[in-house]
């Protein structure tokens, strides 16, 4: 087929043709399916499964293995607040069997993920679907239980960081493994025990982290957003205030003097920055408070090319590691 598509070519460069339209016919054929590969499946005959970000691909590594092929749509260093999608993932996606995303207006394309794969059967996991309801911790809130605040969905708008509570990981991990079981019967057991094995140890994690957590001299902190809620709701932190209420959005003069009066008013001795955004803003906090307050970068999902954050167990690791530096 390629001899025969090259004398085509060959014939309308020939003939004068814009040589654009040469190239979009080998792009055509070259990118069809390959006879004799089914739909949504790899070429050496793996499960394409999507993720939106690190630790949910991690998740699905995690439970799918030998079996699954997976496709991180976020790449490290990059906010899946503003990440735009490739033309490659798109392809991919519109092949894939599996979904996990976040959800809870995480990332403002995943309406363009869905249309794109509206036409296909692809199953999708949303993380926000998959802890229970009660545990969502309403956009702006602190993660404290409130009189007008519990955690009802008449807000309905969540803070989307579920993930970085190990404890609500364990109930994605679980929709994940249900989710490749159903896409692919035949391997579910493999899937199943794959997941409880995960979720045991994640309950390790948990454990783990409760026990550093609580030698903490100092429970109150500044995040650059609102990534760390669900965690200091788990393990019994204080975040404070944030910087930027919404992404992207840089604080102004006023909103930086009234975080640094909470600050000063709290005893707060560490703002967290995120290696995904400018630290300039929690730079210029800390340089106002005259070297009371210092900056450590802790990290929400992780880098698979870091040896140090490369899975998610790692990553949270490394992060109470740096918390208990900041906090003792």
């Amino acid at each position: 087929m390629l001899y025969y598509l090259k004398n085509v070519i060959d014939n309308i460069l020939r003939r004068g043709i814009y040589v654009r339209v040469a190239a979009a016919l080998l792009i055509i054929v070259l990118s069809a399916p390959l006879a004799g590969c089914a739909a949504g499946e790899s070429g050496d005959g793996r499960m394409k499964v999507a993720a939106d970000i690190v630790p949910l691909a991690d998740f699905c590594e995690q439970v799918g293995g030998s079996l699954v092929e997976v496709e991180t749509l976020v790449p490290p260093g990059a906010s899946p607040h503003s990440y735009e999608l490739t033309t490659g993932q798109m392809r991919f996606l519109e092949e894939a069997d599996v979904l996990v995303m976040v959800g809870l207006d995480l990332a403002p394309w995943t309406d363009e993920v869905f249309s794109a794969v509206a036409a296909q059967d692809a199953i999708t996991v949303l993380a926000g679907e998959a802890v229970p309801a009660e545990e969502l911790i309403a956009a702006g809130d602190d993660g404290h239980e409130h009189e007008q605040e519990a955690h009802g969905h008449e807000h309905g708008i969540y803070d989307p960081h579920v993930w970085l509570d190990p404890v609500l990981a364990m109930d994605i991990v679980k929709a994940i493994g249900e989710a490749l079981a159903e896409a692919d019967p035949d391997n579910s057991a493999a899937y199943r025990d794959n997941a409880a094995r995960y979720i045991q140890d994640l309950t390790e994690l948990d454990t783990s982290i409760a026990q550093q957590v609580a030698s903490f001299e100092a429970r109150e902190f500044v995040a650059f957003h609102s990534s760390w809620t669900y965690f200091a709701r788990r393990y019994g932190l204080d975040q404070v205030g944030v910087i930027e209420e919404l992404p992207g959005k840089e604080p102004s003069a006023g909103e930086i003097a009234e975080l640094l009066d909470t600050i000063e008013a709290r005893g707060v001795k560490v703002v967290f920055a995120e290696p995904q955004f400018s630290p300039r803003a929690a730079e210029a906090i800390a340089e106002e408070s005259e070297g009371e307050v210092v900056v450590k970068v802790l990290d929400p999902l992780g880098d698979p090319d870091d040896p140090g954050t490369d899975t998610y167990m790692e990553m949270m690791r490394v992060n109470v590691e740096t918390m208990q530096e900041a906090l003792k």
